[in-house]
């Protein structure tokens, strides 16, 4: 189970009690699901798993007494599907509506819940520009410049006298190129130095932009898991030719995906992942909600980063526990909603009254050299 550390005290409140949390949840929820649930293929398969999270989320408030209506629709995936499905829909009396999937079908649903005062919840694309002058729309994914900008953070806190050295792999990836310069950026405002080092250069290239004695801060310039594997290769060249170096890896949310595989040089080579979401595979909760999942739908939740059932769960229990307990109210009590994250934390944040709400939460998964897990993060104060 993995440890959590504060870098501040961040105040998360653990699921209250199912007989204290009953006497709050007294308003009845309309909940709307908008996704594309009929469609055969693996992202129509994930939509189905998140959906199955969302009603895992809706029996758990219905035992702690909450009374939740459910309406599903197949949304489709062209702009005119919405506008046919919104003309002819049901969903006008909803409390809340989760989708779409398809950024074409945004606008449209947006203008659709702005009319009906309903929240919208958008759980997978990372518009940020659909938020301005939405004050009652929810943008589970923020931004990746938002994410990194808090990733270079991290960084300028963390390690601030340590040695940085960015490792060119050759590869076009725009994910890398952009954190790398945010990451300059917040080291530069240190004076520090950043090197630069190809991935394909000798040990003993390697070894003149490294210290002695200092933690070398690596910092590759993509995502891919091909680019992650040569940079490992070339430190497990360099570690014991140069055991006085100390070597420190960050890198991106996809290196979760990779962790069943390279577990043992994450924990080797000190590696920290910057990512919104995080799935703790020993949390009793994480595995009592996958066991229910699987008895429930007779298979288990696709092993997938996120897990789309979680997030259906995590998303589900926040926004109906809180439309339970404090209805039209919700937005002056967003801080207040008394649940336990299983693998999205979400903190969401205005950037001016009139506008939606962005999550803005981010953490550090850190493999330490003792073999553990520490979970990092701080509060937005």
């Amino acid at each position: 189970m993995a440890k959590r550390i504060f870098l501040y005290i961040l105040a998360l409140a653990m699921m209250l009690p199912a007989t204290s949390l009953a006497q709050r949840l007294t308003h009845r929820v309309s909940m709307g699901v908008v996704l594309p649930l009929k469609e055969k293929s693996s992202r129509g398969a994930k939509m189905i798993e998140f959906y199955q999270g969302l009603l895992m989320a809706v029996d758990s408030v219905k035992h702690q007494g909450c009374s939740v209506d459910v309406t599903a629709v197949h949304s489709g995936f062209l702009a005119a599907d919405m506008d046919s499905l919104l003309a002819t829909s049901t969903l006008s009396g909803c409390d809340v509506i989760f989708g779409p999937l398809d950024t074409s079908q945004l606008p449209a649903l947006a203008g659709y819940c702005d009319t009906h005062g309903i929240r919208l919840v958008v759980p997978f694309s990372s518009l940020a520009t659909q938020v301005p002058s939405h004050p009652r729309h929810y943008l589970v994914n923020a931004p990746r410049h938002m994410v990194q900008r808090q990733a270079a953070w991290f960084v300028q806190t963390m390690f601030p006298q340590e040695n940085f050295v960015i490792v060119e792999s050759g590869e076009k990836n725009d994910e890398g190129s952009s954190l790398v310069e945010f990451v300059r950026s917040a080291v530069d405002g240190l004076g520090a130095v950043v090197r630069q080092i190809s991935v394909n250069a000798s040990v003993e290239e390697f070894a003149a932009v490294l210290t002695e004695g200092n933690q070398n801060v690596l910092l590759l310039d993509s995502s891919t898991m091909p680019a992650l594997n040569a940079l490992l290769a070339k430190l497990h060249q360099l570690a014991p030719a140069y055991p006085g170096c100390r070597f420190t890896l960050f890198g991106f949310p996809a290196w979760q995906s990779y962790a069943s595989q390279l577990q043992n040089d994450f924990f080797q080579f000190n590696t920290y992942i910057y990512t919104p979401f995080y799935r703790d595979g020993g949390d009793m909760g994480v595995q009592a909600v996958e066991q229910q999942f699987q008895q429930h739908f007779s298979r288990p939740m696709q092993p997938t980063y996120p897990r789309y059932g979680l997030l259906g769960f995590d998303l589900g229990y926040y926004f109906l526990s809180g439309l339970g307990m404090y209805g039209d109210q919700l937005e002056a009590n967003l801080t207040a909603v008394p649940v336990r994250p299983l693998q999205s934390t979400l903190s969401f944040e205005q950037q001016s009254p009139a506008d939606g709400y962005i999550n803005r939460f981010v953490q550090l998964v850190h493999y330490t050299n003792a073999q553990s897990i520490e979970i990092l993060y701080r509060t937005n104060e």
